[in-house]
């Protein structure tokens, strides 16, 4: 009989998973409120209903007998992922502990202690309260959110602080400033034990807001620095609790080699990262692993560097990619994709105007 995978939301950012999910012969039945739902043809069952509606997921999943739950590349879905999974008493990482990892001053208290990591200073506090008691420069950002939502570099007047009205009344974290290269650290994790399966290189436009313009696949490190990383890494998913899925981990490194986390993102990592890249990098098949650890079916395989793969963003920032929208595609564009006329002068990731999403046997330089 086949294996029955539940997957949690119909979006485009899930449509790679329900087709990874296809090859692998399962059973797929996808939940999702039907409007735009693009994985709606690409399943065997498609439920209409919110994945807000996370006990009526339950009741489905229950009556389906259902022997996996999974989804990738959103904070929202993967949440609902742990708190269906729990009350079914399949594999994930508990609710509670992922309640506790989506607040940012959480894990920034949790890890400052750790070795081999390099401690972060920081305040939280109402918008208004931690602006006139934190001496700049910081980092603002809220203590719940993503893709660089309400994130602002402080040096002095706040006067030019970009907070949207939802944010207003918000708890915000302020953190010491720190130079560097920014990272992110792609993982797969198993009854707690964590594996790194790529690292990759971040190209953003640094202060005010920190919009990342660029990934790429494999980073350049020294040996060293990535030895470091490899070990830290599992140190940091064990301390705040996050024992089983995909996770992306946002890291600095400063001139002097020193490790500072920025935070952790409970999911696999968007922009493509998960979704394509590693596995244009890698011969690690990241959304298979992914299934297999829901299905309780995961055995570490090792991941070996293959290629090199990233993503350029098109926005007001990166107006010297024009070019290569208009003329014929390159043997290395994988995808290239343009949406709309103008260039959006970036606030968060949100903010993009296309992309060009390459694999090559060498970095490629636009």
């Amino acid at each position: 009989m086949k294996k029955r995978l539940a997957v949690i939301g119909a979006s485009t950012g899930q449509l790679p998973l329900c087709q990874k999910a296809h090859e692998m012969g399962l059973e797929t039945f996808c939940f999702a409120w039907p409007k735009g739902a693009i994985c709606k043809d690409y399943v065997d069952h498609f439920i209409p209903v919110s994945i807000f509606e996370m006990d009526e997921i339950v009741r489905y999943c229950r009556e389906y007998g259902i022997d996996g739950i999974v989804s990738n590349a959103s904070e929202t879905t993967a949440l609902v992922v742990s708190y269906v999974a729990e009350k079914l008493g399949k594999v994930c990482t508990p609710y509670e502990s992922f309640i506790k990892i989506q607040n940012k001053e959480f894990v920034r208290r949790t890890t400052n202690a750790l070795p081999l990591l390099s401690k972060v200073d920081y305040n939280i506090g109402l918008l208004d309260d931690i602006v006139s008691s934190t001496q700049p420069p910081y980092v603002l950002k809220p203590i719940k959110g993503a893709a660089k939502k309400g994130v602002n570099f402080v040096n002095g007047s706040t006067a030019d602080l970009l907070i949207s009205d939802d944010l207003k009344d918000a708890v915000f974290i302020a953190e010491k400033y720190i130079t560097g290269k920014e990272y992110s650290v792609e993982s797969m994790s198993y009854n707690n034990q964590h594996e790194v399966i790529q690292i990759t290189e971040k190209v953003g436009t640094g202060a005010p807001h920190f919009v990342e313009l660029e990934h790429h696949q494999p980073a350049v490190l020294a040996i060293q620095v990535e030895d470091k990383i490899r070990k830290v890494i599992p140190l940091i998913l064990s301390s705040i609790g996050f024992t089983n899925g995909a996770s992306h981990t946002e890291i600095k490194v400063d001139e002097e080699d020193n490790i500072f986390l920025i935070e952790v993102n409970p999911r696999g990592g968007g922009d493509y990262i998960s979704n394509n890249l590693i596995g244009l990098s890698t011969d690690y098949d990241y959304l298979k692993q992914l299934i297999l650890v829901s299905l309780g079916m995961y055995e570490p395989v090792p991941a070996h560097n293959i290629a090199y793969s990233g993503i350029y963003f098109l926005s007001a920032y990166t107006e010297h990619l024009l070019p290569y929208f208009e003329e014929e595609m390159k043997e290395w564009m994988v995808i290239r994709e343009r949406t709309g006329k103008g260039l959006t002068h970036s606030c968060s990731n949100y903010d993009r105007d296309g992309f060009i999403l390459y694999c090559s046997n060498k970095k490629i330089i636009l």
